[in-house]
């Protein structure tokens, strides 16, 4: 099975939630979370350009202008970054998250085996320990009778973040760009 993801994950304050709209995909019931794919286009509608930034020390595709934009809108909450990518069972995941304008956890890299990533990537034989699911037990996640946390709030939907965008409600550009 193969995919990848990149994307936020925003778990905003109930003080904040009038405050700031953005077009997320709800996750499992109850999580508190929402999903904000990084696809270029919404990137672009963001004001950024994904391949015209810097990217943050360690990450693939975390570009500075991105990580700037999800801390400022930590102030609201919690936002944290998640890039995953899998071919069959071997992939990586990469997580960090921001809270109050500052990071707050992370970053974490870890990979399925050695040279599935690059040499700062940890290596972990059970994928429950993946870098995103540690994330997710940090936000509070329990992941019950599923396997994981990535199952228990239900990132396990989609594998990829095009198809997260298909979720997206059609304003999305609109409501991305005015929450900047």
């Amino acid at each position: 099975m193969a995919g990848t993801v990149h994307a936020l994950l925003l778990k905003i304050s109930e003080q904040s939630s009038g405050q700031v709209h953005l077009p997320e995909v709800p996750l499992a019931p109850g999580s508190g979370l929402t999903l904000l794919p990084l696809t270029d286009e919404i990137v672009a509608a963001m004001g950024m350009t994904a391949a015209g930034a810097a990217p943050v020390t360690g990450f693939y595709d975390l570009r500075k202008d991105v990580a700037e934009w999800a801390r400022r809108l930590s102030q609201h909450g919690v936002v944290a970054y998640v890039h995953t990518e899998f071919f069959g069972s071997a992939g990586f995941h990469a997580a960090m998250a921001w809270r109050d304008g500052a990071i707050a956890w992370g970053p974490l890299f870890t990979a399925t085996s050695d040279g599935e990533a690059e040499e700062h990537y940890a290596t972990v034989t059970d994928r429950r320990e993946m870098a995103v699911n540690v994330l997710l037990r940090w936000l509070g996640v329990q992941r019950a009778d599923q396997f994981d946390e990535y199952a228990a709030v239900g990132l396990d939907r989609c594998r990829w973040t095009a198809e997260w965008a298909a979720l997206l409600p059609a304003s999305r550009h609109q409501a991305v760009a005015s929450s900047t």
